[in-house]
């Protein structure tokens, strides 16, 4: 079984360490698999029971335990690559739409419902919806997975060399207000340091990835260097963490931001332990209680992540406790007059 997710409940706490020890990932997101068996593409429901004492998830939202948006993307690489075995696991290569539309809380068991089919360019093609137990729809999501050596559709991200700085009409937050604004905490803080800020329009962002980081810290010994590829959902919350500051420092929201959809979301390249990632963040439009940000993250002239549209939703805190719709409005995500 790639990746040694387990697929029955009830798993001991050791069991949940070793389902991380064939690849990098920065959490078990998988308790269970039920394959469909017949028809032509492959059909299967995941579960997931949210815990507070999966990694990072202590220091998600401290004091109220909420599933990030992004590890249902991982749930959905970890759950198809079990089923599909082979030597590798696979890995997001698109996330052509994505929509959070509850929240996913302690406790909660969250069942996906998946549709899958392989192209001719060897890339599976993803369908899936989620309900908690109660039956609330909590995501739907359009997703491409493919393994390492599955390009991207559409070519390159964006031609070699690195982009140039923009400049910097404002100083950034530093780190002691980095921590006072994102309602995040190690080791889910994933912004080390701001690097260009023009607020309520631009932001760059810094994130080194550690090889001390909980997503490689169950890993065995002796595993190719591809294994220790940072997880991609890792790497779009750390966007989506920056969007967040810059989403503050406009001055329109408050309460607790979290991410309502993502859209044309492309991933390219493997990033490993010693890079340092630069993510460029910019918003194109604010209406009401949502924000729409798009931009890149490169690996020094590589561009590694390129983000359609991070659709924001901000809620105040008190309603995150019920139903939560973060449905994204129907306007288009790009700026007026686009």
């Amino acid at each position: 079984m790639t990746g040694g997710i387990p697929t029955r409940t009830g798993e001991p706490a050791e069991a949940r360490a070793e389902a991380r020890r064939t690849f990098a990932t920065p959490l078990c997101a998988v308790d269970r698999l039920e394959p469909d068996a017949g028809g032509p593409d492959l059909r299967f429901r995941a579960f997931k029971t949210v815990s507070a004492d999966d990694p990072y998830m202590e220091g998600h939202f401290p004091g109220l335990t909420l599933l990030p948006a992004v590890f249902v993307l991982e749930a959905l690489r970890q759950a198809l690559s079990t089923l599909v075995g082979g030597d590798e696991p696979l890995n997001l290569l698109e996330v052509a739409s994505g929509r959070w539309l509850a929240p996913m809380r302690g406790g909660d068991e969250i069942r996906l419902d998946v549709t899958a089919r392989k192209d001719d360019g060897g890339r599976w093609r993803v369908t899936a919806g989620g309900v908690r137990q109660d039956g609330t729809p909590v995501v739907a999501a359009k997703v491409v997975l493919g393994d390492r050596n599955t390009a991207p559709a559409g070519g390159p991200l964006a031609p070699a060399g690195a982009p140039p700085l923009p400049p910097a009409t404002a100083y950034g937050p530093d780190y002691t207000a980095i921590l006072d604004r994102l309602p995040v905490r190690h080791p889910m803080l994933l912004v080390d340091r701001v690097e260009s800020f023009d607020p309520g329009r631009e932001i760059t962002t810094v994130k080194a990835v550690s090889g001390s980081e909980p997503c490689y810290r169950s890993m065995a010994d002796g595993l190719p260097l591809s294994r220790y590829m940072y997880p991609r959902a890792l790497m779009l919350e750390s966007f989506g963490q920056s969007s967040v500051l810059l989403w503050l420092s406009s001055g329109t929201t408050e309460g607790v931001q979290v991410a309502a959809a993502f859209r044309d979301c492309r991933f390219a390249g493997e990033v490993r332990p010693g890079a340092v990632l630069r993510h460029v963040a910019r918003i194109d439009r604010l209406m009401a209680d949502n924000v729409f940000v798009s931009g890149e993250t490169w690996d020094g002239d590589r561009c590694v992540m390129t983000v359609g549209a991070l659709i924001g939703a901000n809620r105040p805190r008190e309603r995150m406790d019920g139903t939560m719709n973060t449905a994204p409005p129907p306007a288009s995500p790009g700026p007026p007059g686009a």
